[in-house]
């Protein structure tokens, strides 16, 4: 027995990185454009537009990726349903009906929704403006946005990850190039870093759309559409309120920090951006193990996922440890390469501790998430945001002032999801044993 399952867990660790090491790349690619993006506008004289893109793309994120649901979920319905095609179409029809809906629905509110969003934010009075032009921009390919999310989960579920890679990768060489030509020749500034976003995921959508290799076309079975809704809304309802809360927490500590002065949001962004890098590597391991455990799951097979959890917390932990260890090396070298702007970077310099722990405080959460999705436990997911939030990272950013406090509140955030996540799994399995799945 014991030399079973050691042959089971060399042989999880061998696939864990064959699915991480496609996904960690092109995951990176994305946060990597951000910091690119970063670099082109912080070395502009002006740092208005640094703090525009930091402030729109925040509140960009805030209401876009409330509907990662489109990703997470198809995700998980798609590795439990991975060998059936009829099940796989009923699936992205829904997907992309939801896609569509919602995004026309944001172009059509977004007059509305931009001005009340930069109100509540309540930044500079000289940066607000910048950043309502940066929104506009992007709101205007919503549709977009939101149906590379259900085709990246598609891609996920499937263990695909090679085209994960070419999609994510390709589009992020473009936008990086669109970036560099649109601010430094054309002199768009914030608003070339919006154009020049949206033209690389409209690239990635219909490259993705190419590489489906599913027949959408086909006749349209209402009544499994309408079957499999059920489904896909009961899961998505829950990653929806779990995600609006999360993002709500990051939006937070933006406007927070946007009421200091451009100087702190422009920091702040910095330092996020970095944490974007780090937890898209890290997520690598999350995202291998979505596919890994809705398979297994669907295989009623519960000592796999057991060994899955194991082995990706293991090596998400020791890649956690890497980053850190990189960033006390390397922290000095890597701010002044983001930005030669000398009152941001000396303030980066008084938050570097706080950067330099940020993998280890932030892996676990990471790691879980990927676990749980496999699972298709949304509801735990929402519960260890929502109690984070309300019992952690808003007392704290309160009663703590100043931007120690702002980040207090998050590295106690980032743990307390860790530490809710890790008090459920043991209940999570035992429910998956008592279905008496197959060892």
């Amino acid at each position: 027995m014991a030399t079973i399952e050691s042959t089971t867990s060399q042989s999880t660790h061998r696939r864990i990185w064959q699915l991480a090491i496609p996904i960690m790349l092109s995951n990176i690619s994305v946060p990597l454009l951000g910091l690119v993006d970063t670099a082109i506008l912080g070395h502009l004289d002006d740092s208005r537009y640094l703090a525009a893109v930091a402030m729109g793309s925040s509140l960009f994120t805030f209401v876009f990726w409330s509907f990662s649901f489109l990703r997470m979920g198809t995700t998980a319905l798609v590795a439990q349903n991975h060998d059936k095609q009829n099940t796989l179409v009923a699936i992205m029809h829904n997907a992309y009906l939801i896609a569509l809906a919602v995004g026309f629905s944001i172009i059509l509110i977004g007059h509305w929704l931009i001005p009340f969003m930069l109100w509540l934010v309540d930044g500079v009075p000289e940066v607000t403006p910048l950043a309502h032009d940066y929104l506009q921009i992007r709101f205007y390919f919503a549709p977009v946005t939101l149906l590379n999310y259900a085709l990246l989960g598609y891609f996920i579920g499937q263990g695909r990850n090679h085209v994960l890679l070419l999609l994510l990768f390709s589009a992020n060489v473009i936008n990086g190039l669109l970036n560099y030509y649109f601010v430094y020749h054309l002199e768009m500034n914030s608003n070339g870093i919006a154009w020049a976003t949206n033209i690389a995921e409209s690239i990635q959508c219909l490259l993705a759309i190419i590489l489906l290799k599913l027949n959408l076309f086909k006749g349209i079975n209402i009544g499994a559409l309408k079957f499999h809704f059920k489904t896909f809304f009961r899961l998505n309802f829950q990653l929806f309120l779990r995600t609006f809360f999360l993002l709500f927490t990051f939006a937070f500590f933006m406007a927070q920090g946007a009421q200091m002065s451009a100087v702190t949001l422009s920091a702040n962004a910095i330092i996020i951006n970095l944490l974007l890098f780090m937890s898209n590597a890290l997520d690598g391991f999350a995202l291998a193990s979505e596919s890994l455990v809705g398979k297994a799951y669907a295989r009623k097979a519960s000592k796999e996922i057991k060994v899955i959890t194991q082995v990706s917390g293991f090596w998400s932990f020791i890649t956690a440890i890497v980053f850190t260890l990189l960033l006390i090396i390397f922290h000095t070298f890597i701010l002044s390469l983001l930005t030669s702007q000398e009152p941001v970077l000396a303030l980066l310099i008084e938050l570097k501790w706080w950067l330099i722990f940020l993998p280890l405080a932030g892996f676990a959460s990471y790691w879980l998430d990927g676990i749980y999705v496999g699972l298709a436990d949304a509801r735990s997911m929402r519960d260890s945001v929502i109690i984070s939030l309300f019992t952690l990272f808003l007392p704290i950013q309160y009663f703590v002032p100043g931007i120690t406090g702002l980040w207090l509140a998050m590295y106690s955030f980032l743990i307390g999801r860790a530490m809710w996540l890790v008090l459920k799994l043991p209940g999570r399995m035992k429910q998956v044993e008592s279905q008496k799945f197959e060892q």
